[in-house]
């Protein structure tokens, strides 16, 4: 089994002056995200992103270059992504872009669309915003509020944001007075928050947006034999019952493109180098009966074996509640000092 070795990603959100275009839903087998207003000394960009594999894929961008801007690609990766930039002269452009390729089974997928490009003086000033996450990391019933930092005073602030149900909580477009650090509440109910979409613009017209999703999938823990990480028979019945969850929260929030992460965790009998092992292999087990059993979205995975404890023990202490593997569905990797995550291949 390969898997690469990822860096953790931190919990800010930054969104420069760019308009995002999805083709479709981004759980499809390719998606793209454009740069289409920028200043006149920065270039355009498309952004293509496979979320399944892909081959003989062609892009065809018109209208937007003295010359038809073409790439092709023989094989993409699933989660591999690929940017195209280009410059323009100043002004306001209609591009056409024709994007075409097969999926690994051999299905069609294409996209013929046209965008307005906006370079030059047409283009207000870049805005940029963070959000600090470290608040909501466990979301709960009773979270109201993410903390806002923008890079210049900001005059409005929409807000949505919605529970795991998909129905929603709180929604708002309102005046902000002029601030750059701003508490972004909303009217708390008695259903957790799962994707909070934020979005603030100054008088300009210059904007900035993130979209947060998070949902902690519920389920039972398989049980494994001691020392030993392979997914006994028995035990697959607790594995279906959240696949089945994670692929109707993929469907339902389909405008947010998710990534599962894995994190294993065991109690404190044996050492901690020995732990840190078992609950990593364990993880990638799970991980890869997910992927084995219909799971398209990426996959990621590590242990943390002993230093994330659910019930503080002693040292060698045969403690059940510590044995658990914990499924974050996301657009953002947990970054929460337990170490890096692997993405499996």
């Amino acid at each position: 089994m390969k898997y690469l070795h990822l860096i953790p990603v931190g919990l800010a959100f930054c969104t420069m002056l760019t308009t995002f275009a999805v083709s479709a839903s981004a759980q499809d087998p390719m998606h793209f995200n454009l740069i289409n207003n920028h200043p006149a000394d920065k270039p355009a960009q498309l952004r293509l992103i496979a979320n399944a594999e892909l081959k003989n894929v062609e892009v065809n961008i018109t209208n937007c270059a003295p010359t038809v801007i073409h790439r092709q690609y023989a094989h993409l990766k699933r989660g591999e992504t690929q940017d195209i930039q280009w410059n323009q002269k100043p002004g306001r452009f209609n591009c056409g872009i024709i994007i075409t390729g097969y999926t690994g089974l051999g299905a069609k997928v294409s996209t013929n669309a046209t965008y307005e490009f906006v370079s030059g003086a047409a283009v207000h000033a870049p805005i940029s915003m963070t959000v600090d996450l470290n608040e909501i990391k466990a979301l709960t019933p009773t979270t109201d509020h993410v903390m806002l930092n923008v890079s210049r005073p900001f005059s409005h602030v929409a807000l949505t944001v919605k529970a795991e149900d998909g129905t929603v909580i709180d929604t708002f477009d309102r005046a902000v007075a002029g601030q750059t650090s701003y508490r972004l509440n909303w009217k708390p109910t008695a259903k957790k928050p799962v994707l909070i979409d934020i979005k603030v613009s100054d008088e300009g017209g210059a904007w900035a947006s993130s979209t947060i999703m998070s949902f902690v999938v519920p389920h039972t823990d398989v049980v494994f034999d001691t020392n030993k990480y392979n997914i006994r028979s028995d035990q697959e019945k607790h594995l279906y019952e959240p696949l089945a969850l994670i692929q109707e929260k993929i469907r339902q929030f389909d405008e947010v493109a998710v990534s599962l992460y894995i994190t294993g965790h065991t109690d404190t009998v044996g050492s901690a180098k020995d732990n840190d092992k078992l609950s990593f292999n364990r993880a990638r087990s799970i991980a890869t009966w997910f992927r084995d059993h219909g799971l398209a979205i990426p996959t990621y995975f590590r242990g943390a074996g002993e230093r994330d404890l659910a019930v503080q023990t002693p040292d060698n202490t045969d403690e059940e509640r510590n044995r658990r593997v914990v499924y974050i569905l996301t657009n953002s990797a947990p970054d929460d000092g337990l170490g890096s995550y692997y993405i499996l291949k």
